[in-house]
């Protein structure tokens, strides 16, 4: 694997999201799309349209995938994903948390909501990061993720936004505050995204607050594979309001984050 630069290391930490350069190659890039050619057309249990009942179009969402399939499995544990995360995150170890698939088709009018990944996750600790796969050339049109860089740094914990119309009564009891309107004044924000090709990869905190826009293109698709991983001092948190796992850890809460549905790969 190519080494992680310094500079990257630095632009992670002050940032909060760096994109790294044709890291996957075209054989990881090929397998990848007919893993998620296949879920598409057999999705797992955890699978759902986010835009269903909002927009026309289909931005369908699975995770879990590792679970049943060897490709997705094989991202996950055996490419360059985790020794990224690890060098990045600072971490002497990457402990794999969980794989998220999402893809934006062509004239799908529904966003990604600006969130942070974290208060969803029953994780506590800093080093916790995501390695999302570009398998499609990617820009502002067809849904290109942005962030706003240093957010990570905020100390706020904002409530989990919904994905979807009708997941509102999820969060309604959450104690935490509500995230800003960031696009009713973006020019507050040092907001980033960046042009991607296949193979490139956007590495970020699971503190960033983050989104999307919908894919307004008429014939490019965007598939995107987010690998999840925690670090040295992640521990598990299984707090009110985190989403449930399809297994249950075998963990007690404050443990370190390694067990069989926790892998460690570094």
């Amino acid at each position: 694997m190519t080494p992680i630069a310094a500079a990257d290391i630095d632009t992670y930490d002050r940032d909060g999201v760096v994109c790294l350069r044709a890291r996957f190659d075209s054989g990881w890039i090929d397998r990848l799309r007919a893993a998620v050619e296949r879920d598409l057309a057999s999705p797992g249990p955890s699978a759902t349209n986010f835009a269903e009942g909002s927009s026309a179009g289909k931005f369908f969402g699975d995770m879990f995938m590792w679970k049943h399939d060897p490709d997705f499995r094989a991202a996950a544990l055996e490419s360059p994903a985790a020794a990224i995360a690890a060098g990045l995150m600072r971490s002497q170890h990457a402990d794999f948390f969980y794989d998220q698939l999402l893809v934006k088709e062509p004239g799908t009018a529904h966003p990604t909501p600006w969130h942070q990944d974290q208060p969803y996750w029953p994780v506590k600790g800093w080093q916790i990061a995501s390695v999302w796969i570009a398998l499609d050339p990617i820009d502002r049109s067809n849904g290109a993720v942005e962030f706003i860089a240093g957010s990570h740094r905020w100390g706020i914990n904002y409530r989990p936004t919904p994905f979807r119309k009708g997941h509102e009564v999820k969060f309604t009891d959450s104690d935490l505050a509500q995230i800003p309107d960031i696009d009713a004044d973006r020019s507050r924000y040092d907001i980033r995204w960046w042009k991607m090709e296949p193979g490139d990869c956007l590495v970020f905190h699971a503190m960033i607050v983050h989104g999307a826009p919908g894919n307004s293109t008429p014939g490019a698709r965007r598939r995107g594979l987010a690998l999840r991983y925690t670090g040295d001092d992640a521990r598990y948190d299984p707090r009110p309001g985190t989403f449930q796992f399809p297994h249950t850890p075998d963990l007690a809460p404050g443990a370190v984050m390694t067990c069989g549905l926790f892998p460690r790969v570094v």
